[in-house]
């Protein structure tokens, strides 16, 4: 039994260490680019040792983006639950600033496959569902929120879209920002944009 639980516990990491070194591999080529041979080599693994995981590249890419999509979208990474932070009594100011917080750094940590994500939805028609799916998450948490701020004198559905729309662009623009040399406006970070972005979004739903 001991040995049946090592063997499964080695399993796992094999297979998270292929998951976590393909997430560079796409972000240094680019999806179309990578081979399975490029992400078994930086792995140090067999090249068999792939296919006892995952069948080919896209299903390691499938994998990673429902990685990003639950880190995003439950803010599982040390961020919060509106519903959890609104029973703690806590202000919806504040918890609308948490989990924006935890939803702009996601975006910017997962930039790379977010990006190939949207390229890839555009040419395989598969992909496109569970991208557009990925979406329709992040809309309906929004629709939740301004639910609960019981705004009535606008349409939810747009709304919903309007403010998502938001998240997405400023997360994307401060990515980009950082990463240009030569951008007159310099880094743009997390903790200078989320207090305007918090505002915005809070007068919306207020």
């Amino acid at each position: 039994m001991l040995g049946s639980k090592t063997k499964t516990k080695k399993s796992q990491q094999t297979k998270q260490k292929i998951l976590a070194v393909a997430k560079n591999v796409f972000a240094q080529k680019g999806f179309q680019q990578v081979t399975v041979k490029d992400i078994t080599d930086s792995a140090g693994l067999g090249y068999g040792t792939f296919y006892l995981y995952f069948k080919d590249k896209k299903e390691v890419f499938y994998a990673l983006v429902e990685q990003v999509e639950d880190e995003l979208y439950t803010a599982s990474e040390g961020g919060s639950d509106l519903e959890q932070e609104y029973e703690r009594g806590r202000s919806s100011y504040r918890a609308l600033r948490k989990d924006l917080k935890a939803i702009l750094k996601s975006f910017l940590d997962n930039h790379s496959i977010l990006k190939f994500s949207k390229e890839l939805a555009l040419v395989d028609s598969d992909f496109q569902k569970k991208y557009l799916a990925m979406r329709e998450r992040l809309i309906n948490r929004t629709k939740n929120i301004l639910q609960k701020s019981g705004l009535t004198a606008v349409d939810l559905d747009v709304a919903a879209i309007a403010i998502s729309g938001m998240i997405e662009a400023t997360a994307n623009e401060c990515a980009q920002i950082g990463f240009g040399a030569d951008s007159s406006r310099g880094a743009l970070d997390v903790e200078k944009a989320l207090p305007t972005l918090t505002k915005l979004y809070f007068k919306a739903v207020s």
